[in-house]
């Protein structure tokens, strides 16, 4: 392919990217292995591919410069005793980029690979899949300050969801960690390894396949019994749903074929999860739980334990918790999958630091151990990351972030900083930063220490203001005070049609920081496929929204009802006895 017409192509995508999502929606049983990377055809048009990025690497600047340092630093301490030579204080900071990219040559393979492959007619490979969503977990018994050796979740959060995006990583060490640190990147495989959980959207086939629930035996199961307020991760939330399958809970009845297929299974199974459960981020679980779910979290990435937690990996997300929904639902639902519909999928990428030691480690610019003893003439500089997993959001409904940083020093004097976030700067770790310098602080662990705020202004002129935070750590990290959450308007046709039903609109009515924002969407029992889902969103801890049904029936007679719920379902296979 020729410089400029990959130019052409990349600017074509990146045009494409910025358009609603169902514009990129693609066919997720066509989806071929082509040189190494998976493609998928996009569902409106067979003959244009893209494909699934599935490489990390560590970020380079504009000199092509791994983003990565490591300095420690020591600290002079008089000792107690009579002995001339002492341990100093001090530790150590390690700072690295890391950026969601495919190898131009693996792009290159796969769209060889796919023209060979489909001679039928032209196949072009137009660019990167673009993730709907993405998580990533850093595991590591070394950077783990507790000082237990055994492997813990040291970070997790959102993931950037355009290659090229960037996401910052800092630690603080003390001194034994710091060593051993340094140590292990001597080694091949460094002790400091990432592993991103990305979700992606598409199309499944239509079966002649039904999925019935009863919702009796869902609460008689003996794994329903913990409540909502218990957290699982994937791998729980699949062994329930095997119990329920055992104990026919739950019964899938596919015609035509022997058995169901694997791509069957995913997409009946994935709608059930939507039924039963919330998906929950571990940063905002409650600090009385958030342990517990991190080393859950942590032993799935064991290496002893990858087979099994690649297997729980398939249907489910790896990096958040699940919490089970309330059932208000009886009798039995059906689920039918006659149609095409959106079903999620998660896609897995793995990081290790590497070599980066073996390349750089006699550069100062990667590897540095410096003496703090003059404190005057040291700053403290603390970024700020937005990743880009919030341009969609930008997009919609968010103006700008403003994040406030104020230093209060010990001699008095305050330090006030402040970044507006807008969309230019997502992804752009580097370009966020705040700096306040030394002014009376004498002790040096309370300079470390300030508060932060963050201010969101919203379209239509929503705002909201958090409270000041204490911490002293080097990167805040900007969480949105929303949650998404969809809303899945589900009815059986053929019942709707015995019903005299020809169209059922479903309004959906949700708070958003001082307003009431509506959305609608209309079910018409002859359509091919199910209606889109309703995205809404909601501010944090705040599930519940309300729901206005109205059923068009022959002869222009109308019914309706409304109500408010929390479960993500509303099923409109139930007629209301009297007219609205």
């Amino acid at each position: 392919m020729s410089r400029l017409r990959r130019a052409l192509l990349a600017a074509a995508f990146l045009l494409a990217a910025g358009r609603p999502a169902r514009a990129q929606q693609v066919s997720l049983e066509d989806g071929v292995r082509a040189g190494g990377l998976w493609c998928f055809p996009l569902a409106s048009d067979p003959r244009q591919y893209v494909y699934l990025p599935d490489a990390v690497r560590l970020a380079r600047d504009d000199a092509g410069r791994p983003q990565f340092s490591f300095v420690r630093y020591v600290m002079n301490a008089a000792g107690t005793g009579s002995d001339s030579v002492t341990s100093a204080g001090g530790g150590g900071i390690v700072h690295f980029l890391v950026m969601l990219e495919t190898p131009p040559q693996a792009v290159r393979a796969a769209e060889q690979a796919l023209q060979r492959e489909r001679s039928g007619g032209q196949v072009v490979l137009r660019g990167p899949l673009v993730f709907r969503e993405g998580r990533y977990t850093l595991v590591s018994s070394i950077l783990n300050p507790a000082g237990a050796p055994e492997r813990k979740v040291m970070a997790t959060g959102r993931a950037p969801v355009l290659e090229g995006n960037r996401l910052a990583f800092s630690f603080d060490l003390d001194p034994q960690r710091a060593t051993l640190l340094m140590q292990s990147l001597a080694m091949s495989t460094p002790d400091v390894s990432l592993v991103f959980d990305m979700t992606f959207d598409g199309l499944t086939a239509a079966y002649d396949a039904e999925l019935a629930v009863d919702w009796a035996q869902v609460r008689k199961s003996e794994s329903f019994q913990a409540g909502a307020t218990v957290y699982f991760v994937g791998a729980d939330v699949e062994r329930m749903v095997d119990e329920l399958r055992r104990t026919s809970a739950v019964r899938l009845r596919s015609r035509g074929t022997s058995a169901p297929t694997q791509e069957l299974l995913d997409t009946a199974y994935g709608r059930l999860m939507d039924l039963l459960f919330r998906p929950v981020e571990p940063e905002r679980v409650p600090d009385k739980d958030r342990g517990g779910l991190l080393d859950a979290l942590a032993s799935l990435f064991d290496p002893k334990k990858a087979s099994q937690a690649q297997r729980a990996f398939t249907g489910f997300g790896a990096h958040v918790g699940y919490q089970l929904k309330e059932i208000k639902s009886e009798g039995t639902s059906v689920l039918s999958f006659e149609h095409r519909a959106s079903a999620e999928r998660h896609s897995l990428i793995t990081f290790n630091i590497g070599d980066v030691y073996r390349k750089f480690g006699r550069d100062p610019d990667y590897f540095r151990t410096v003496n703090l003893g003059d404190a005057a003439f040291q700053q403290r500089e603390v970024r700020v990351s937005v990743d880009g997993g919030l341009a969609g959001d930008f997009e919609r409904y968010v103006n700008t972030v403003t994040v406030t940083l104020r230093k209060q020093h010990q001699n008095g004097q305050s330090t006030v900083q402040e970044v507006v976030v807008d969309r230019q700067h997502l992804g752009r770790v580097g370009d966020l930063r705040m700096v306040y310098g030394w002014n009376g602080d004498d002790d040096r662990l309370a300079w470390l220490e300030y508060d932060y705020r963050t201010r969101w202004s919203f379209q239509g002129g929503g705002t909201y203001q958090t409270d000041w935070t204490r911490t002293d750590v080097p990167m805040i990290d900007v969480f949105a005070p929303y949650q998404r959450q969809t809303v899945r308007v589900i009815g059986n046709a053929a019942a709707l049609k015995d019903k005299k039903v020809r169209s059922v609109a479903v309004e959906v009515e949700y708070p958003f920081f001082g307003g009431v924002r509506r959305q609608q969407v209309v079910l018409r029992p002859e359509d091919p496929a199910e209606p889109p889902a309703v995205q809404i969103t909601l501010p944090l801890n705040q599930f519940e929204y309300g729901y206005v049904i109205t059923w068009q029936l022959e002869g222009g007679r109308r019914l309706t009802t409304k109500g408010r719920d929390s479960s993500g379902v509303v099923l409109v296979d139930e007629l209301p006895a009297s007219e609205g």
